[in-house]
């Protein structure tokens, strides 16, 4: 079976503001350091948040700033996206799509609720996620989405992620499709690991700022960062199956020997 490559990158915030606290720089990084991988990915995706306030210059600049990829690049809309605007800036069909990344299916499922920072499927996204499932039952399938189907243990994070009554539907549904490799997501600024019934779920760190990690069940309520490295996702197919890897976004130094 051919191999298949998907690069993720996810939560890039990107401001059309006078003092963009860096976004676009982190983002240009993250372009740079895709160009620079061997082999080239068969597609890149953004997990949501592509722009901080959903507006159409962020996502002009969004564009631009992702244009030297020379992929088929797609987008997810993120609680901080406007998902109409999103999808008319990058030329989507609609804020759910199915489509080809090389050997791979790729489906993404809007899990955005308009005017807030938490996520859902709902009735109508889960017939759809369903009825497009059933579609291709044979294509190695990843399934990505902003809001993560799992628990972090994150106090701040946990109550905007998806709910659990979705949480536990998706699991049921990812029973009958084991096409579903595997499901990645962004909106929490860290690597995590976990599983959504049979189904192993991979979130993406941020392109541009990493959450301060607090697994204290009585932990701040609020969001705070850290100056941890930024990084990318690397979802890769091999004999049928997808194993990811992480990549920091910076200038390491070239290989060496083991000491």
């Amino acid at each position: 079976m051919k191999r298949g490559m998907l690069v993720q990158l996810s939560d890039p915030h990107i401001r059309d503001d006078a003092d963009d606290h860096g976004a676009a720089a982190a983002l240009s990084a993250a372009v740079r350091t895709v160009m620079a991988l061997e082999p080239k990915p068969d597609a890149v995706l953004v997990t949501g948040d592509v722009g901080n306030g959903g507006t159409d210059g962020e996502y002009e600049l969004a564009r631009e700033l992702l244009s030297p990829l020379e992929v088929p690049v797609h987008v997810l809309a993120g609680n901080h996206d406007d998902p109409g605007r999103l999808a008319t800036a990058f030329g989507a069909t609609g804020s759910s799509y199915a489509t080809r990344c090389g050997p791979l299916r790729l489906v993404a499922v809007d899990t955005t609720i308009r005017g807030a920072d938490g996520g859902e499927f709902g009735p109508e996204r889960l017939s759809w996620l369903e009825a497009t499932l059933a579609e291709d039952t044979a294509t190695p399938t990843v399934l990505a989405m902003h809001h993560p189907p799992l628990l972090t243990g994150i106090r701040a994070m946990d109550p905007i992620e998806l709910g659990a009554d979705d949480r536990a539907a998706l699991a049921e549904l990812l029973t009958e499709h084991t096409q579903v490799r595997t499901i990645i997501a962004g909106h929490v600024h860290r690597a995590i690991t976990g599983r959504a019934g049979p189904c192993p779920v991979f979130v993406c760190p941020s392109v541009h700022l990493t959450l301060a990690l607090d697994l204290r069940p009585d932990g701040p309520p609020d969001v705070a960062v850290v100056d941890e490295p930024p990084a990318l996702a690397i979802h890769l197919l091999i004999e049928g199956e997808v194993t990811s890897h992480v990549k920091p976004i910076g200038d390491f130094g070239p290989p060496r020997a083991w000491p």
